[in-house]
C-alpha cells in the first residue's frame, strides 16, 4: 500500500471517529480548490445560504488560517485540524468544487454536494484523462456525492465518464455564474480594482500549463490595448494553481491574480482573452466578445492536455498569432459577439438560470427538514 493510500485510510478513520461524538446540526461546510480561497461555486452558495437561511452555521475549510478574506458570518477552520473534522461531522451538507477523495467519511443523513469548477471546460479531466496513464487517486463522487450541480447538457454528459457519476444532477446552472446572468454589485467590484469611470475592461486569463508555475504571456497586451483604443484598460489574472504571470510593466495593465473570485472579474469585463480556460464557457453568458488566443495550439494539444472537442467545432473566435488577434479585435462588433455567444451556448446546451445558488440552498434545507 502506497503512502497516499495509508494517509487517506488514516484520515478517513479520524473522520469516522469525529462522527461518533457529534450529531447533525444546521451547519454547512465548504471547501474551494482544496482550501485555497473564498471563491467559486462554494462561495456563491455560502453567500446565498446566509441570505436565505441565516440560522445555519457556515464553516469554511482553509489550508492556512489568515489567508484570504471571509465574511463575519463564516467560521474558518484549518483543514488539517481536528476541529474541522468535528465541524464536517456535524454538518447536514458538505460542499466542494474538486473531486471527492478517498479520505472522506459520510455519515447517515449527511449530503455531499459536488460543484465542479469547470462546467464547460475544453480539457479532459480525471478518468477521461487517465486512460493511458496511471491514475493518481480514486475519485469517490459516484460513492459519496448526493447532488452534482451543473449548468449545461455538455457538463451532464462529461461527469458520467470523467467522474463515473450517475447520481442525482441539478441542472440549474453553476452558482458562481448567477452573477453573470444577473449582474450585481458591478460598481463595487470596479471600485475595489480602481477602474476609472467610463473605462472598458479587457480581461486576460490564460489557463494552467503543465510544468509551468509562472505562466507565459503569449499575447502582446500593450499592442492589444492599442487596437482597442484609449477607453480601455487591461486586467490580467493567473490561474489559481500557478504562482503568477510573466508580465511586462504597463500603466494600462493591472495584475489581479490575487483577487479571489474569477466570477467578479468576468462580470465586469467587456472582452475576455484566454487560451484553453473554462472561463470562456462562463463568459459567453455576458454575450460579450471572447477570443481564444491559442498561439501554442499544436504544442498544447500534442504534449500538454488532450481536449474533449476542438474549439473550432464549438464556434469560438480563435487567434493563432498576434496578427490574427488584432484582426479579430478590429472586426468585432456587439452584434457579432452576441451572435457568437448564442451559437456557443446552443452548442453546450447551456442551462444557466441565474438562480442556481438559491436552488442548492433550498435543496439543502429540504434535506435537513426531512431528516428532522
Amino acid at each position: 500500500m502506497n503512502t497516499v493510500k495509508i494517509r487517506h485510510r488514516l484520515s478517513k478513520t479520524l473522520n469516522a471517529f469525529s462522527c461518533a461524538f457529534s450529531k447533525i446540526q444546521k451547519k454547512v461546510v465548504f471547501e474551494s480548490f482544496y482550501g485555497n480561497l473564498f471563491c467559486d461555486n462554494p462561495r456563491a452558495i455560502c453567500e446565498k445560504m446566509h441570505e436565505l437561511y441565516p440560522e445555519y452555521e457556515l464553516v469554511w475549510g482553509v489550508r492556512e488560517i489568515g489567508k484570504g478574506t471571509f465574511p463575519d458570518y463564516v467560521k474558518v477552520c484549518e483543514l488539517s485540524s481536528f476541529q474541522y473534522r468535528r465541524e464536517r461531522a456535524a454538518a447536514i451538507a458538505y460542499i466542494r468544487n474538486e473531486a471527492m477523495t478517498e479520505d472522506l467519511y459520510k455519515r447517515k443523513n449527511q449530503v455531499f454536494i459536488q460543484t465542479w469548477h469547470g462546467d464547460r471546460g475544453f480539457k479532459k479531466i480525471l478518468y477521461d484523462s487517465w486512460v493511458n496513464t496511471k491514475r493518481p487517486d480514486e475519485v469517490m463522487d459516484n460513492q459519496l456525492t448526493d447532488l452534482f450541480v451543473v449548468g449545461s447538457d455538455y457538463a451532464e454528459k462529461r461527469i458520467q465518464t470523467a467522474f463515473r457519476y450517475h447520481g442525482k444532477v441539478m441542472k440549474k446552472g453553476s452558482p458562481r455564474n448567477d452573477c453573470l446572468v444577473y449582474p450585481k454589485d458591478v460598481e463595487t467590484v470596479r471600485n475595489k480594482l480602481n477602474i476609472p469611470e467610463g473605462k472598458k475592461i479587457l480581461l486576460y486569463a490564460p489557463t494552467l500549463k503543465k510544468g509551468k508555475k509562472i505562466l507565459d504571456v503569449n499575447v502582446d497586451l500593450k499592442e492589444t490595448l492599442e487596437q482597442l483604443g484609449e477607453d480601455w484598460v487591461g486586467l490580467v489574472k493567473a490561474h489559481p494553481k500557478s504562482l503568477g504571470l510573466d508580465l511586462d510593466d504597463s500603466d494600462l495593465l493591472t495584475d489581479v491574480s490575487a483577487y479571489p473570485d474569477m466570477s467578479d472579474l468576468l462580470m465586469i469585463a467587456d472582452l475576455l482573452i484566454t487560451d484553453y480556460s473554462s472561463s470562456a464557457g462562463d463568459f459567453i453568458l455576458r454575450r460579450k466578445p471572447v477570443i481564444l488566443a491559442q498561439f501554442d495550439k499544436e504544442e498544447y494539444e500534442n504534449s500538454i492536455r488532450e481536449l474533449y472537442v476542438s474549439c473550432e467545432e464549438i464556434g469560438y473566435f480563435i487567434a493563432g498569432n498576434q496578427e490574427e488577434l488584432n484582426s479579430l479585435i478590429r472586426g468585432m462588433t456587439a452584434q457579432k459577439a452576441e451572435e457568437n455567444c448564442d451559437k456557443i451556448m446552443n452548442y453546450y446546451g447551456v442551462q444557466e438560470t441565474g438562480h442556481s445558488a438559491e436552488e442548492v440552498c433550498r435543496w439543502i434545507n429540504e434535506q435537513y427538514m426531512r431528516m428532522r
